[in-house]
């Protein structure tokens, strides 16, 4: 982003623009009230200049404060529809149901990816629903309704 100012006409006036990328953004325009080639035109200029740049940067400011609020919020409900889904795939989960855990949880880690509890529980859904581990259920399951 560039703030340009410049001593343009007749009769003279300043003419300040903001532009990004070759656009130009926004334009102020003040008559001067010396003559252009007088000494303190020069000093006129910048001091126009930097007020209209403050306030640029001022309005910058102000709006990325904005931004940053709206994601906050944004991040923080996200965070909380992860944690519904979450609850829901450990429910599903507890109720032996693993393709849907597995299939919660995997929306979960693709949403939030990195989170270890979301690992850990897909880690252990892959080891219970694995071939394997189904004989061992069902052998635990048999070993303990034939001890009671």
């Amino acid at each position: 982003m560039t703030v340009q100012t410049e001593i343009l006409g007749d009769p003279a006036e300043l003419v300040t623009i903001v532009d990004f990328r070759g656009k130009v953004l926004k334009s102020w325009r003040t008559p001067l009230r010396v003559a252009p080639d007088a000494p303190q035109a020069q000093s006129v200029a910048r001091t126009w200049h930097d007020d209209i740049e403050v306030k640029v940067r001022d309005s910058l400011s102000r709006a990325s404060q904005t931004r940053s609020k709206s994601r906050a919020k944004s991040r923080r409900q996200s965070g909380e529809a992860v944690a519904r889904l979450f609850a829901a795939g450990i429910q599903a989960y507890s109720n032996s149901d693993f393709v849907t855990a597995k299939s919660v949880l995997l929306v979960c880690d693709e949403l939030i990816g990195g989170d270890r509890r979301i690992a850990a529980a897909l880690k252990r859904i892959d080891v219970l629903s694995s071939p394997n581990s189904n004989t061992l259920l069902l052998d635990s399951a048999l070993t303990r309704e034939n001890n009671t």
